[in-house]
């Protein structure tokens, strides 16, 4: 009975795509598609600032890190922060450290400093926040060259502070001196300056070279902690491209076969192929185990064909052994879901069109389409009603996941009950319209 089936499936060309071409191609697209390069996305760095010098100049430096639409800025403590780093809800922090005003006013003395965090793995992160910061620092000393009234007062508090410190001797005094009487005598003959930000660009490169510079920058270890099974933790695990799409694929060809063998028994029930097979001499339940099995052996089948395919294309399954368990879990699920469906309807046409709508409902909960990972919330918890989701999981669990034996009983457990369930109703059903 199960060969019969199987030389059935085999001669309609159609099915037979659905079940072997359909999962291969779906695989090699959506594998292809997140090899290429997958971060691309063009969101706010969302950034910490922690202002511990609490002045007018501190303030002006974060407004205009805020004006740059490269960043999200978010408020909070430098513990906070740290914290905030290292558990991926920030790409990193800056702190401004007591004293900032007092140096970032005067370009001509000590840098002021700043303290930054980036985890060590975002090094392309941690790059561009310099830029960031030197830009937005830049952009303080020339408005104070804008504003020649603000810049006499910080002249104006630096002579004072020269004049009454005991640290310079009478020549370092007079050198000092002479520098800020020529800032002050400059600032007379300024009305505006031209081309700021050709001037800003020019300092950017002079400090990227050794010369001036804007800040200090202190470096704040931010090492990033990943939960295990956050979603960020189960990438980590990803080996190759083909680890999240050929699990989606073999699903879909499961898929496939489940809609196929259901219409196969609604056609032999219209067409009287049943009430043949029932004159012969076998039992009923040899009649629908011959079903059960064939459509248990196809969907053994395309696990192992898409596993060897992704072999080669460089997926490694981390447990053969819980790969071959996931299989088996999965074929009786879905023969029983395949026996369920194969009695919704009278004709070949009924079934068919409820099979492929129940297929559609369980792909698109279940992680088929979009990785369970990747989806809302509120999806995430309606998707564990779709045993497609703890195939997927279970596949996923034996390739990349690095389940443990423990880990591997709960999808496997809850895909026999979902076949077992199926099995009930759909033999019951079946065997009350062979009577």
């Amino acid at each position: 009975m199960a060969v019969k089936d199987l030389k059935i499936l085999l001669r309609d060309r159609t099915s037979a795509f659905f079940i072997v071409g359909f999962p291969i191609l779906m695989g090699l697209f959506f594998g292809s598609i997140m090899g290429g390069g997958g971060g691309g996305g063009s969101s706010a760095m969302k950034i910490a600032i922690v202002d511990l010098d609490q002045t007018e100049s501190s303030a002006k430096f974060v407004s205009l890190l805020k004006e740059n639409a490269n960043l999200e800025l978010l408020t909070s403590d430098i513990e906070s922060s740290k914290t905030m780093v290292r558990k991926g809800s920030a790409a990193g922090l800056i702190a401004i450290s007591p004293g900032f005003a007092e140096k970032a006013e005067v370009f001509w003395g000590e840098p002021p400093e700043i303290q930054m965090g980036v985890d060590p793995s975002r090094n392309a992160e941690a790059a561009m926040l310099r830029g960031y910061v030197m830009e937005a620092l830049g952009a303080m000393i020339g408005e104070g060259f804008g504003n020649p009234d603000k810049f006499r007062k910080v002249v104006k508090r630096e002579r004072d502070r020269v004049t009454s410190s005991g640290d310079l001797n009478l020549v370092e005094r007079g050198l000092y001196m002479g520098l800020l009487d020529s800032v002050d005598s400059m600032m007379d003959s300024v009305d505006d300056l031209q081309n700021q930000e050709n001037a800003t660009e020019t300092q950017q490169q002079d400090n990227s070279a050794g010369g001036f510079q804007f800040a200090n920058i202190q470096d704040i270890d931010v090492t990033r902690e990943i939960d295990p099974k956050s979603r960020a933790g189960q990438l980590q695990k990803i080996r190759s491209s083909w680890d999240i799409s050929f699990p989606q694929a073999m699903l879909w060809g499961i898929l496939g076969c489940v809609a196929g063998f259901s219409a196969s028994i609604a056609r032999e029930n219209t067409v009287g192929t049943m009430t043949r097979l029932q004159a012969a001499p076998m039992p009923r339940f040899a009649i629908l185990a011959g079903k059960a099995l064939a459509c248990f052996i196809t969907v053994v089948f395309v696990i192992a064909m898409m596993t060897l395919l992704g072999y080669f294309l460089g997926m490694r399954p981390g447990n053969y052994a819980f790969l071959v368990i996931a299989s088996l879990a999965v074929a009786m699920c879905f023969v029983g879901i395949m026996m369920s469906l194969s009695v919704v309807g009278k004709t070949e046409q009924s079934v068919s069109g409820i099979g492929w709508m129940a297929n559609m409902v369980m792909a698109m909960f279940g992680g088929c389409m979009i990785p369970v990972m990747f989806m809302p919330n509120w999806i995430r918890s309606v998707s564990v009603l779709s045993p497609v989701r703890w195939a997927i999981t279970a596949i996923e669990g034996a390739i990349w996941r690095d389940f443990s034996f423990n880990e591997m009983l709960l999808p496997c457990g809850i895909l026999i009950l979902f076949g077992l369930g199926g099995l009930v109703i759909g033999t019951t059903i079946l065997s009350k319209r062979l009577k």
